[in-house]
């Protein structure tokens, strides 16, 4: 009989996180989170013992018979401004860079596939007007975010010719409405609800992306590794339709109908025009695809209602 996927999760907490372990529990799938909070026992991946003694007690704990562990690498921090405290960076280069190499080395250790959650930033230094594809040179920007997750994905990719790793980029999230931290949509409708005029570029062109389909991308994924029905090394692109913030924010405003006034703003000379990451590769290998932002706009706004 095929085996079925069991999650292992750090950051299991987190805004996307927590919306993928509700994904698995659904499809009667095992959930283990590692987690520093938000679970019964907190996980501090940066102490490699710990961390070790973790993950042999949860893996422990299923039958290998039935199911084959895999690791969802989702606990980051995501700081993307240029102004950040020294702890910040600090705290960035150990989580993002150090926490990597931790979960990596333990999921050789362990024989566990890992899945390493990565961004569209990892371009954000880049200039190219197309739409970027799984196998394009990353080439971050000088932020503690864009160069900590470069440098993790380089971690990842050096591991694939002797254990399982797989990369998902994401992009921009929105939607789990109950989560404490905001997606996309919630940050727009912060402003809205607190200025009476907002300004959004209309010439940056991005991948909001919904934690819906993140969610269900996850879950596919794995069931694809158990299946051995992808390749290590293989980089999918789980992201959104592409549109502009200015684009997005009048779907926010008129669908959530809130008072104020949107004006087109212009990135140029403050930051990268293009995030958009080509999806045509990660579609085919999934089998599914993104919602668009209208329609998952509009079941957000029936889930809050």
């Amino acid at each position: 009989m095929a085996k079925l996927p069991a999650f292992l999760c750090t950051g299991s907490s987190g805004l996307i996180a927590s919306a993928v372990k509700a994904a698995v529990k659904q499809q009667d799938f095992p959930f283990f989170g590692i987690d520093l909070r938000g679970e019964e026992q907190p996980v501090n991946i940066l102490v490699k013992e710990e961390l070790d003694k973790v993950i042999s007690s949860l893996i422990d704990s299923v039958s290998r018979e039935k199911y084959q562990p895999v690791l969802f690498h989702f606990a980051a921090v995501t700081f993307t401004g240029f102004n950040l405290t020294q702890e910040q960076v600090d705290l960035s280069w150990k989580l993002n860079v150090e926490g990597t190499h931790n979960v990596v080395e333990m999921c050789a250790h362990h024989h566990i596939p890992l899945v390493h959650i990565s961004t569209d930033f990892v371009f954000s230094g880049c200039t190219k007007s197309t739409p970027y594809l799984p196998e394009d040179s990353i080439c971050p920007d000088t932020t503690v975010y864009s160069q900590t997750k470069a440098k993790a994905e380089e971690i990842v990719m050096r591991a694939k010719n002797e254990q399982m790793v797989v990369i998902l980029r994401l992009a921009f999230p929105y939607g789990n409405p109950h989560h404490s931290k905001p997606g996309l949509d919630k940050k727009m409708m912060n402003w809205m609800d607190t200025k009476p005029e907002v300004n959004l570029y209309s010439d940056q062109n991005i991948c909001p992306t919904p934690i819906s389909y993140i969610a269900k991308a996850c879950v596919k994924t794995a069931q694809l590794i158990v299946e051995n029905n992808i390749s290590s090394g293989k980089i999918l692109h789980v992201v959104g339709q592409p549109t502009t913030p200015y684009a997005f924010s009048v779907l926010v405003k008129n669908i959530f109908e809130k008072n104020v006034v949107l004006k087109e703003a212009s990135v140029e000379g403050k930051g990268t025009k293009n995030f958009v990451l080509d999806t045509t590769d990660t579609e085919k290998i999934l089998g599914i695809t993104a919602p668009s932002h209208e329609e998952e706009l509009c079941k957000l706004q029936a889930e809050r209602a």
